[in-house]
This record gives C-alpha cells, structure tokens and sequence, in this order.
C-alpha cells in the first residue's frame, strides 16, 4: 500500500530541503490581526491589508524560519531566537523609514510598504507564540500525525497559542498605533491600503490578479508535501525554546528598530540555558517510524481535494472579504509529481 512514506517523505529526501515551516492557519493570523488592529483604532481599510500580509508571509516567505519563529537546521536555540529578533528589529527600522515616506508621499505604494511591514512583523510574534523555536522535523512529525490519525498535538492548533498570539499581536498593534497617529497618518494610510485590481477591460478584472485586499495565498502543495517529509528526521526530543523569554525579546527589538534604535541585546547573552536545557531525553519514541496514511499520499499526488489540505483555513477563518488561492507554482508541482510517481514505481517491486 502507497503510504507518506513512498511520497511526501521520499520527496523529502530527493530535495534535501532545510527550510519550510507550517504555522498558525493562515486564516487565524488574519483574524487576529484584524480584530487586534481594528482594536487599536487603525482603519478598517488598513487592517484588511495588514491581515492579508500577515496571511500571505507563509507563501511568501515560506523558506525562512526566521519569519515562523523556529530554529533551522545547525542552529542552537539562542542563535535562532536572536536570528528572530534581528529580523524584527530590521522590520521595525525599515516602518520607521517607510512611515517617512508615506508622510513625506502619500500614494498606495507606500501604504502598501507600511502595511507589509507590519503584516510580517505580526506573523513572526504570533508564530512565536505556537512554535517556540520547534524545528521542522518535531512539527512535521506532530502535524502529520494530526492530518493521519485525527489528533491534536501540532503547535498551530493550540488554545494556549493562539491565545497568546492575542496578546503578542494587541501589544505590537499599540506599538504601531502610536507610531501611526504620532505620524498623523491613520487617515492617508486607510484611504490607501486598498486599492482597487487593475481593470483592463472595461466593468470586470479579466481573470487578473484579485485587489490586493483580497489576494490571499496558501502554500502550494510542493511545499507542503517538502514540510511534511521532514517528519523522518526527528529523534523524538523536544527543542522548543522559552518562549516567555523570547516574546518579549521580539517585541522590544520591534519596538527598538521602530524607534531608531541602532543595536539589540543577544538574548541568551551567551549562555543556551536561558532558553533551554542542556539536556532532553525523547518525549516520543520515534522508532516505529513517522505517522502515515493515504489520503497524504493522495494530496501529494495531487489526488485530494482542497478540504484535504493541510494548510486549508476552515471557513469561518475567511473574514474581511479575504479569499483563498494556491500559491504553488505548476511547474513545481509537476516536478513533485514526477517525483512521487516514480517513487510508487520503485515501492511496487
């Protein structure tokens, strides 16, 4: 019987991929952004495009872990959180330059910069909150055993995490907020943030690209299919960090790179147990092999339906107008095919 393993995990090995993360259904980032930045008195406008950049940082920046607050292959806990926090410390200093810009210019481009940068910066402090630093393999392993067998053990679909991912997202919305009204441009950025898909053809949009409120991208099967074959590689140990050190840690450096800040404390200061023990004994015993089933097969091979989509947002996540769409690209996914049909050939000896 084809299984996980004589698809998305061999593919997993052909590539040899490092990168790729799986985070908070994109649709429960949007949400939590636009509840949270409506909250902070931010325009309805605004807000629809923050939440769709928020949402679209998982295809968009699907390969750096930076971005999903987890720690890539090499790296110790420490080097990843402070790679984390750089990467918010530069969004923060690249607002502050385009909030000067859109003052200095008000047009929808540099809306659209301003928006982008906070819609990344409130992805990463959210995902913080699910991951806490968990490395792809462990994730794989705890969300393909989720899509195959019915249980609820991934980071992303955690009470605990998306409740501080409100917390995390109303804290850095107050930052930005207070940013935006000191500059006095609430009213310009709203009346920007939206505007309209280019229409070549008279009253409709010709099958062109959506309004840029409205185009919201899933990763694309390629993708998906790479994360989960990364469940093989996990020995079992749990590698999360202290995430209650380290949200701090990325909102304050937010906050410093906005402020003009030009330098951030490492946050572990050279000692790996501030974020994590020495030692860890398995917390799964991995010998008997990653989860499988068929109907992952079947999505890999492109037999499945949307609903059989790992990253597919449960309908009520779609507020604000926001749509849906895969993002992976035809010629990637055919590869994945190709693939995937060749290793089922060999598996039917």
């Amino acid at each position: 019987m084809a299984t996980i393993r004589t698809a998305a995990l061999t593919l997993g090995v052909l590539l040899g991929s490092t990168g790729a993360a799986f985070a908070l259904k994109p649709g429960a980032h949007a949400d939590i952004a636009s509840a949270s930045c409506r909250a902070a008195g931010l325009g309805k406008s605004m807000c629809t495009r923050i939440a769709t950049e928020d949402y679209d940082v998982d295809s968009r920046e699907w390969d750096d872990l930076r971005a999903h607050a987890q720690i890539d292959d090499g790296q110790t806990a420490c080097e990843a959180a402070d790679a984390a926090a750089d990467r918010m410390w530069s969004l923060g200093t690249e607002l502050r330059t385009a909030l000067a810009r859109a003052a200095a210019s008000p047009s929808n481009t540099t809306a659209g910069a301003v928006d982008a940068l906070i819609g990344r910066a409130l992805h990463t402090i959210q995902d913080n909150c699910a991951h806490d630093g968990m490395p792809n393999p462990q994730h794989a392993w705890l969300s393909l055993g989720d899509f195959c067998n019915g249980t609820d053990t991934s980071p992303d679909v955690q009470d605990d995490a998306i409740a501080c991912a409100k917390v995390e997202t109303d804290a850095l919305m107050k930052i930005v907020a207070r940013s935006v009204s000191d500059a006095r441009l609430g009213a310009a950025l709203d009346s920007s943030s939206c505007p309209p898909a280019q229409n070549t053809s008279g009253n409709h949009n010709n099958g062109g690209p959506p309004a840029v409120c409205q185009g919201r991208f899933l990763p694309g099967p390629f993708d998906a299919c790479d994360f989960l074959g990364r469940a093989k590689d996990w020995d079992g140990i749990d590698r999360r960090w202290n995430g209650a050190r380290v949200a701090p840690a990325l909102r304050n450096a937010f906050a410093a790179g906005l402020a003009g800040d030009r330098s951030i404390a490492p946050i572990c200061g050279g000692d790996e147990r501030v974020l994590s023990p020495a030692v860890s004994d398995p917390i799964v015993d991995v010998s008997v092999g990653a989860p499988s089933c068929g109907k992952a097969s079947l999505f890999c091979l492109g037999k499945a339906d949307d609903s059989e989509n790992p990253f597919a947002d449960d309908p009520a996540a779609l507020e604000d107008g926001g749509c849906s769409t895969g993002s992976g690209s035809t010629g990637g996914f055919a590869i994945a095919l190709a693939l995937l049909a060749v290793t089922r050939r060999r598996r039917r000896i």
